[in-house]
């Protein structure tokens, strides 16, 4: 049940953001399609859900031809789509979400039981262990997922679109829905997977398509391709990978900037650690090694059970954001749609949200020097596009990270300590570039910055120096010269 769409062009104002797109999905393959924010993925799936009309179009759906859809005709025509955003409803159990709407009935009465087998079924299908009774509250987010696509399996989908699947997924709960995915294929289903993780692409996919600027830019099978490839594509020239030309160390200041004595959190500690004046310091470790629970119990969303910081040589109370703020330490968080990014409120007061107390004269806001201050910060991450007034919603992925992360880096703040955890998820490779070569701008000019990540090959890229935490604790902590993927990766699982 091939699903095909062929020329589909789409103008917005005039401006096209869609060129001519070609894409083919065959039975039981799993397609790949990838692109920069702003490349088009976006709006090329809603056309296929229906939410946008395309200027032209040829679908295929088997051997249904279509020029448009609309949300009803999408879902009749077997197009489903999973977003992001899962549409769940969190009240319900399992059952009920895979079974929303489309209840079995005997008269006015639900055949409770009968969901529940076929929900058992369904779950098993994609070798879950989740109960049809399971209340969703109790999930994390790669059980959500599980529910949403078992509820689309339900619906007998002719091709299933899954939209950054794995983007809030830890690497365990990724590695679990990738395998999730390959029992898939033995349904014959055509499965358009789009994702940032080009380690997935070549895990999961059998053909890949990338997308620049609204136009394919490079189509085939995955086995054919190299990951140097599919970046030149993405970002449309050749990025060098490895080790960057490391700083002189007369330029890392080697007394410390930040010093954290005995640390002890919720899955966290005892730890001892310093973050120098003018380094990138990388903290690396698997699911559950404690990356997460470090900066929030330095930020003071996590409770601190024992533990001190000092900061240029002074001791600081931090029991609180606000407290960790007012020292100086801020906190870029891994989920920014629901920890950072205020959707509704235009980028400009998202990005100086926490600076209107030191751009404001006896309480007036100054728009004059509100503008500056956002300009400076524009031009510092390369923001895209570069308007304050545009809704933080209508900014792709990365551009909202680095609407978060100049928060923190513009003019108007002392932030003496910049901590980012898991900075580019679900960022694509040129969003990647753009934020990396701000946090060594920072580093370079004194500032100290602690970075989080899940990505060994991250922190070969940006860190001066590398934490390894294992079950909470420090394991070993390795200086410029030893960072390597290899050592990282061997290091984090003893």
């Amino acid at each position: 049940m091939t699903f095909a769409v062929y020329g589909l062009r789409k103008s917005y104002g005039g401006v096209e953001v869609l060129k001519g797109v070609d894409l083919e999905v065959a039975d039981g393959e799993i397609h790949a399609l990838l692109g920069a924010n702003g490349a088009g993925k976006s709006t090329l799936i809603k056309c296929f859900s229906g939410a946008v009309q395309p200027d032209y179009a040829v679908m295929m759906v088997g051997e249904e031809r279509y020029e448009s859809f609309t949300p009803k005709t999408a879902k009749a025509a077997g197009v489903s789509v999973i977003y992001q955003d899962l549409s769940l409803a969190m009240s319900l159990d399992v059952t009920d979400n895979i079974f929303l709407g489309q209840e079995l009935r005997n008269g006015p009465f639900l055949r409770k039981a009968d969901q529940r087998k076929e929900a058992a079924r369904w779950l098993g299908q994609l070798g879950s262990d989740i109960k049809p009774t399971a209340s969703l509250s109790r999930l994390g987010n790669a059980g959500l997922q599980t529910v949403e696509i078992a509820k689309s399996l339900r619906s007998e989908p002719k091709v299933l679109i899954l939209d950054e699947p794995t983007a809030a997924l830890s690497e365990q709960e990724a590695e679990k829905l990738g395998q999730q995915l390959l029992e898939m294929k033995s349904h014959n289903l055509p499965v358009l997977y789009v994702t940032h993780r080009l380690a997935e692409v070549f895990a999961l996919a059998d053909r890949v398509t990338v997308l620049r600027g609204g136009k394919v830019a490079l189509h085939g099978k995955v086995s054919d391709f190299s990951y140097d490839d599919l970046v030149s594509a993405i970002v449309g020239e050749r990025i060098q990978r490895g080790r960057p030309t490391q700083r002189p160390l007369s330029e890392v200041v080697e007394h410390p900037a930040v010093t954290v004595t005995n640390l002890v959190a919720t899955g966290i500690g005892p730890v001892d650690f310093e973050v120098r004046k003018g380094e990138v310091l990388g903290v690396f470790g698997v699911v559950g090694s404690g990356r997460t629970e470090l900066v929030e119990s330095l930020f003071g969303s996590m409770k601190r059970h024992s533990g001190t910081v000092t900061i240029d040589g002074a001791e600081v109370d931090i029991s609180s954001p606000a407290h960790a703020v007012m020292a100086g330490i801020a906190l870029v968080p891994s989920d920014r749609l629901r920890k950072s990014i205020i959707a509704d409120l235009p980028s400009g007061e998202n990005m100086l949200l926490a600076a209107y107390g030191a751009i404001s004269k006896w309480g007036f806001r100054l728009p004059a020097s509100e503008r500056e201050a956002f300009f400076k910060a524009v031009e510092r991450l390369n923001l895209q596009p570069s308007r304050m007034d545009l809704q933080a919603r209508r900014f792709s992925g990365g551009n909202q990270q680095k609407l978060v992360i100049a928060r923190w880096l513009n003019d108007t703040k002392n932030c003496r300590l910049l901590m980012l955890d898991e900075p580019t998820q679900g960022v694509d490779v040129g969003a990647r570039r753009d934020i990396y070569a701000a946090l060594r701008s920072t580093a370079a000019a004194g500032g100290s910055v602690l970075v989080t990540s899940s990505e060994p090959e991250e922190l070969v890229q940006i860190a001066d120096r590398v934490i390894v935490l294992t079950a909470g604790r420090i394991a070993a902590v390795l200086e410029t010269d030893q960072i390597d993927e290899s050592r990282l990766l061997s290091i984090a699982h003893q």
